[in-house]
């Protein structure tokens, strides 16, 4: 993915600017055009600190459609950037949505299943679900280690869920 700094100049001010209007404009015009490095972390934090439902909408749209295989990369990097509980579970959703392959990315996938609340542990159960077969085997290793390490400290339904995951992992 190519990073050009004028373009993200450009959407930082348009997000920054605040116009409801000319920001779904520009998510719309993005939706068309080849991604450049660094805007899917812009509207990721922009969906992490806005309350407007409809430019929410527009970017978890946007990430949902995302077919490129390059995006992966910054979808997970943009994991660690947000703040809110939601913002990770839109984009861990994101990843199921695409129906890329992210079984690369299944450690940091499993360190939101651990760390975060049931949602964002079942949007993260969702997407390791669907790439299990493709998950190294030492990143199985080690995810199964960490599950096992830590599942005695969730309540019953994360506990069955991390259950689940395991049996998946185990094969």
């Amino acid at each position: 993915m190519e990073r050009s700094e004028k373009k993200l100049a450009e959407l930082a001010m348009i997000l920054n600017g605040g116009r409801e209007r000319d920001i779904a404009e520009r998510i719309r015009l993005l939706r068309s055009e080849e991604p450049f490095g660094g805007a899917l972390r812009m509207l990721a934090l922009h969906y992490d600190k806005t309350d407007n439902q409809g430019i929410r909408l527009a970017i978890a749209g946007l990430f949902n459609d995302l077919k490129e295989k390059t995006a992966r990369e910054e979808v997970i990097e943009s994991l660690a950037a947000v703040r809110k509980a939601d913002s990770r579970e839109m984009l861990i959703s994101s990843c199921w949505q695409s129906g890329l392959d992210y079984s690369e990315f299944a450690i940091p996938l499993a360190d939101q299943f651990i760390t975060g609340e049931y949602m964002v542990s079942l949007e993260s159960f969702t997407v390791l679900d669907t790439c299990a077969e493709s998950i190294s085997d030492s990143d199985r290793s080690e995810i199964l280690l960490r599950l096992q390490q830590n599942i005695e400290s969730y309540d019953t339904p994360k506990r069955k869920l991390a259950g689940e995951l395991i049996s998946i992992l185990r094969g």
